[in-house]
């Protein structure tokens, strides 16, 4: 069974309990997931496999419904879905980095292909990469250019993959307000919850928030994903009068299509900047440790066929 597959059980376990009437430290246990002395679930338990997010994402759940007083099954269904489409995001983005991150792996072999070749071709191309002090030049400058066009890929790879956003995904965050707004609280308060409920690098926007709601309105020097993602849904649900919950959906709806685009454009970009590494060191490597000793070798068989000389068939005629 799959890490998303058992994290995906864990949530509708646990919410099925809840939702039977057990107290949440007995849902937790029946559902496999240890807690601490305040019936709240360890982020670090095994059951996890990896998901950090989805473990920071249940912790802040069960704080946030426990200070709210918001029953935690229904917390914890607001985050469950938007952990779910935090996790169809990334793996979306990871499909799409698939094609260009396996090319990268496969090219760093190149130069390695041209020597096989070149031995295959010639087998006096090996022996003179292996015994001659032109050889042993050829294949530490190829050498050096792998280890640069590696480097120089991973890097490319490593910044296409990386992720901008600390703390908590903006989703589960979005639905953590949407559930604190959901229990009665006013914008402001609902933030601050909301903040209290989760690490410190998401708590610290959502407290700038809160004091900008506090004060009548955002504030301009306010700025950062998450903030671009909750201000204009709540800004509006209090300008209006209505409930914000369908602004803070749409808002996750909206982020989850930005995240798929983002991430073809970076598969994109990668595809075509992984030429450059290509272009400027693994095909001279390839050139030094495959065709380069090919030629050689071939050149230097063809100058020492030219010296020997053809036997006659009968003496010589007299002068």
């Amino acid at each position: 069974m799959s890490r998303e597959a058992d994290v995906a059980l864990v949530f509708a376990d646990a919410i099925a309990l809840l939702e039977s009437g057990l107290p949440p430290a007995r849902a937790w246990s029946l559902a496999g997931v240890p807690v601490d002395d305040r019936g709240v679930p360890l982020a670090h338990a095994p059951v996890w496999r990896g998901e950090r997010p989805a473990a920071e994402s249940v912790v802040a759940a069960c704080v946030l419904a426990r200070d709210t007083g918001m029953p935690l099954a229904r917390v914890l269904a607001r985050v469950d879905d938007a952990v779910a489409r935090d996790r169809d995001s990334r793996d979306a983005a990871e499909a799409q980095l698939a094609g260009p991150r396996m090319s990268a792996r496969i090219l760093r072999w190149l130069p390695l292909v041209g020597v096989g070749l070149a031995a295959a071709v010639d087998p006096g191309a090996l022996g003179l990469l292996v015994t001659s002090p032109l050889g042993w030049a050829m294949l530490g400058g190829a050498g050096l250019l792998t280890w640069l066009g590696s480097w120089w890929m991973a890097r490319l790879v490593g910044a296409a993959t990386a992720s901008d956003s600390e703390g908590l995904p903006i989703p589960v965050v979005l639905a953590l307000v949407d559930a604190a707004l959901a229990a009665g609280l006013d914008v402001s308060s609902a933030l601050a919850r909301t903040a209290d409920a989760t690490d410190p690098r998401t708590a610290v926007p959502l407290r700038a928030l809160a004091a900008a709601h506090a004060y009548g309105g955002v504030a301009p020097e306010l700025d950062g994903p998450l903030v671009q993602a909750l201000a204009r849904p709540l800004a509006l649900a209090q300008m209006a009068g209505a409930p914000a919950s369908h602004g803070l959906r749409a808002a996750m709806v909206r982020l989850d299509r930005e995240s798929r685009r983002a991430a073809a454009k970076s598969a994109g970009e990668l595809g075509v900047r992984l030429a450059l590494p290509l272009a400027l060191c693994l095909l001279p490597a390839f050139a030094l440790a495959g065709v380069l000793p090919l030629i050689v070798a071939v050149v230097a068989g063809a100058e020492l066929g030219s010296l020997e000389v053809p036997a006659l068939d009968g003496p010589s005629p007299a002068p």
